[in-house]
């Protein structure tokens, strides 16, 4: 069987037909160590982890269509991989949109048909990195996007600001006075000093700067990655999964906690230093991939919504929305070899129709994010204790986005163009366009839009209790402090913005019913635990299968949902060889050949891993 050829599988996707580079071709041979240890721990016979008896359904089920849930990046993607390998499947969608975390905001009450009047409340820019090659190969290669369908981002402006301490100062200056590594002109007046003596940062600290602690605490970390199998140098961070980013810094960089505060409030969010450390060093690959020079960051000329605009066109099973998914449960009157999938229509617009009925299906994909999972009724299909345990202890992020419309590109007028300003204040991070067109009249370049508060965590807690609804009253107060944050990081009158003012959108992703989060953020030690169970499909027959970028190395981004989806796809045709519609054909040779090697998934190891998943359901069920 193609499963348990130890050669190098087909490779693709897009055009590249062999491993680019050696470490490529030893992450096929070596990156089942991730998972073997898992496997080793679990005191399962390997000789057991074989394929199963055959299995041929009966009439009555071997038409049954693959159950897709959610149709963001991963329930488009994983349809887009079914429909090349003729399975069947249906598309359940709770909200009454596509896309998922990818939504794109356009402003139409003011300057109606004009282009740009819009803002990214989810994904919004894109490193053309290692990491990321599936996003790309779906951009160019499946979506067929051309070249002026992206847009290059400008991620720094040496004239945005940093705002602290009620002290403003542009990045670049503040780059040559006090984040260059040798001294420090204390411009933010937090230095401990004789002439200070309220200031709490000692000075040798203080010289050297947040950029250069932080890169201290994380390159050795990142550089793991350089002329490593990614899922070796993976293995080998796993080993510091029991420190948050602040215990790192603490006990094995022995910097106080006044300056992890510092760095802290400098470099991330209010309390990220809490997660797992293990965490932050992926998620700093994205920016910061050592195995990467000086990469370009691209947005999508219209919004990412054109790239799931794309994908909801290749589908050629569109999905059902506003099919609210309540319950999932294993079907015992078919010996459990089919799932079927309760869904509430209450928001249907449409009103009450047939579709309320249970849908049935051969296998069940879940694309929902695990927060939401988590309020799914699953009493009726068979969890282990650490599935179980991984709903409800993930935690999901929560982030805001209030974007701004106004007349014109004002922050020009001062040398922003793109970048990001930061501050203590409330909106914390603001986030000018990289997009747009120049505007002869406003003598601006670039989109009149602003992203003018981007927040996480506790930050973003702390916007979006106001966030009640457009114009509400609690958002009108909301709208009036971002407003004054902005004037006050600018040094602008704010009666001058005012004039400025067209429109708002204030966006919580934590509020939102079918995202309860932005994307899943480890604490220390719980990935280990975490990301063994929920690649495991279950059921007792392994009809049940996890997907979402939560459920991958990438959290946070669109290629951690490919990735799942094609880890997915390819576990259920492992667990399931009779989904095949032509027993004639390798379809697993003929999917990897199709969809390519996943950086993340061993296809040889993931294979055991499923096999193990069956043998450990067994002995939990026996023991039951």
């Amino acid at each position: 069987m193609y499963l348990i050829n130890t050669t190098p599988s087909p490779k693709g996707p897009g055009k590249v037909t062999k491993p680019t580079t050696e470490e490529e071709l030893s992450a096929v041979k070596k990156g089942a160590q991730a998972i073997d240890e898992f496997t080793k721990g679990s005191g399962i016979d390997p000789a057991k982890l074989v394929t199963g008896p055959k299995y041929t359904p009966p009439p009555e089920l071997k038409d049954l269509p693959v159950g897709i849930l959610g149709a963001g990046c991963a329930g488009l993607y994983t349809a887009m991989i079914l429909d090349t390998l003729d399975i069947k499947y249906e598309i359940l969608e709770g909200s009454g949109r596509h896309g998922g975390r990818v939504l794109t905001h356009e402003f139409t009450s003011e300057l109606r048909g004009q282009p740009y009047q819009y803002f990214e409340c989810g994904a919004m820019r894109f490193p053309d990195i290692f990491l990321m090659k599936r996003t790309f190969d779906l951009c160019r290669e499946r979506l067929g996007m051309k070249e002026d369908s992206f847009l290059e981002v400008i991620m720094y402006n040496e004239n945005a600001i940093k705002h602290f301490n009620g002290i403003s100062a542009k990045q670049n200056d503040y780059k040559k006075s006090d984040d260059n590594g040798k001294t420090s002109a204390d411009t933010f007046k937090i230095g401990k000093s004789t002439k200070n003596k309220d200031g709490w940062i000692p000075q040798e600290y203080l010289d050297e700067g947040t950029t250069s602690l932080y890169s201290k605490t994380l390159e050795p970390l990142r550089n793991y990655f350089v002329g490593t199998p990614f899922q070796d140098a993976f293995l080998k961070l796993m080993r510091h999964d029991k420190h948050s980013v602040r215990s790192y810094m603490r006990e094995t960089m022995g910097f106080p906690d006044s300056v992890i505060r510092w760095i802290e409030a400098m470099e991330w969010r209010t309390g990220g230093f809490d997660g797992s450390l293990t965490e932050s060093v992926i998620a700093s690959l994205s920016f910061d991939d050592p195995r990467s020079t000086k990469p370009k960051w691209f947005c999508f000329n219209g919004g990412t919504r054109i790239v799931t605009d794309g994908m909801l066109n290749k589908v050629r099973y569109k999905p059902k929305y506003h099919k609210q998914v309540t319950g999932i449960k294993e079907m015992a009157i078919h010996d459990n070899q089919a799932v079927e999938v309760q869904v509430d229509t209450r928001e249907d617009p449409r009103g009450d129709h047939a579709e309320k009925i249970p849908g049935k299906y051969s296998n069940v994909i879940s694309t929902l994010p695990l927060s939401v999972l988590r309020t799914v009724n699953l009493d009726g299909i068979y969890l282990s204790i650490g599935q179980k345990s991984a709903l409800r202890e993930l935690q999901y992020h929560p982030s805001v986005k209030i974007g701004i419309q106004f007349k014109t590109a004002w922050w020009e007028k001062m040398g922003i163009i793109g970048g990001q300003t930061y501050t203590d204040r409330t909106c914390r991070t603001t986030v000018y366009p990289s997009y747009g067109v120049p505007n002869p009249g406003a003598g601006t370049q670039k989109s009149n839009v602003v992203i003018a508060a981007y927040n996480g965590l506790l930050d973003s807690q702390r916007l979006a209790v106001y966030m009640k609804g457009y114009n509400t009253p609690q958002e009108k107060i909301l709208l009036n402090f971002i407003m004054n944050d902005l004037a006050a990081v600018h040094q602008k009158p704010v009666s001058e913005l005012w004039e400025e003012y067209l429109d708002y959108y204030a966006w919580d992703w934590y509020g939102n019913t079918f995202s309860q989060g932005a994307f899943a953020w480890f604490g220390p030690g719980q990935f280990q635990e975490v990301y063994p169970h929920l690649t495991m499909p279950a059921g007792k027959k392994q009809r049940l299968f996890f997907a979402g970028d939560a459920i991958s190395t990438c959290h946070g981004w669109v290629v951690g949902a490919l990735n799942s989806a094609w880890r997915c796809v390819h576990d259920m045709l492992v667990a399931h060889p009779e989904l095949n519609p032509n027993p004639k054909e390798d379809i697993m040779a003929k999917f990897m050949k199709l969809w390519g090697e996943s950086e993340e998934w061993d296809n040889i190891a993931g294979a055991k891993h499923v096999y193990l998943g069956r043998e450990l359901f067994k002995r939990q069920q026996a023991a039951d």
